[in-house]
């Protein structure tokens, strides 16, 4: 069982205002956190990172950083996330079965997350981690709220993702063939006409998006290193 990891790591971090990827967060890069699970776990054979050309040396002194024996290649991004996985399946192992992607700003993803999606892959075609939202949804416009979702049926996904490599090369050929854009793989996944299933997932793994995610980040390996 071969599985590629791919680390879209080209954003520019509007959203944060500045890019994140590389910010040292309690004293190493925030990408460092982020891959150390993946070279943990047995599952994956190979990490592809997608990158701007200006951060490849940074990039390079972060893997250098790290002892391990799996390949670790860093690749040029697209300039959009969806551009930049496209780069990387183009590089990935050719005899990979399966392939995961990884937000590079969630930096607290486990092995034990990842080789259960791995290990899903066995009876599905493509998988998804995610959580059952727990608040009250509305819909609304323009600062009115129109109706009320059932909550039961809605969830928050995130990554990784994990995918066939022939499913997610399927479904990256016809979003370009179609000019389709998604905010995630599963998207393009379902787009594909694959069944995406999804794995309940209660651990700490969200998203450094603002600066109030940051500091969050930084309290939780504070107590981590505490313990």
């Amino acid at each position: 069982m071969l599985a590629s990891a791919i680390i879209p790591a080209a954003g520019s971090g509007k959203r944060f205002g500045e890019k994140k990827q590389l910010k040292e967060l309690s004293g190493r890069p925030l990408i460092h956190y982020t891959l150390t699970p993946f070279l943990e776990s047995s599952a994956i054979a190979e990490i592809v990172i997608a990158a701007q050309k200006k951060d490849f040396d940074k990039l390079a002194s972060v893997v250098d950083s790290i002892a391990t024996e799996k390949k670790i290649s860093i690749i040029e991004g697209g300039d959009t996330r969806q551009g930049s996985i496209s780069n990387a399946l183009a590089q990935i192992n050719s005899n990979t079965e399966y392939v995961c992607v990884h937000d590079a700003a969630r930096p607290f993803v486990s092995s034990e997350l990842i080789e259960k999606l791995i290990n899903a892959l066995k009876t599905c075609d493509a998988v998804t981690v995610g959580r059952k939202s727990t608040d009250t949804l509305k819909e609304c416009t323009n600062g009115i709220v129109r109706r009320t979702i059932d909550r039961k049926k809605i969830w928050q996904v995130q990554t990784p993702q994990a995918f066939t490599k022939e499913v997610i090369m399927n479904a990256y050929e016809l979003a370009e063939k179609q000019n389709i854009l998604a905010t995630d793989d599963s998207s393009l996944v379902e787009e594909a006409g694959y069944q995406v299933n999804i794995i309940n997932d209660s651990s700490i793994n969200f998203k450094i998006t603002t600066k109030e995610d940051w500091i969050m980040a930084e309290a939780i390996l504070r107590f981590k290193k505490n313990v």
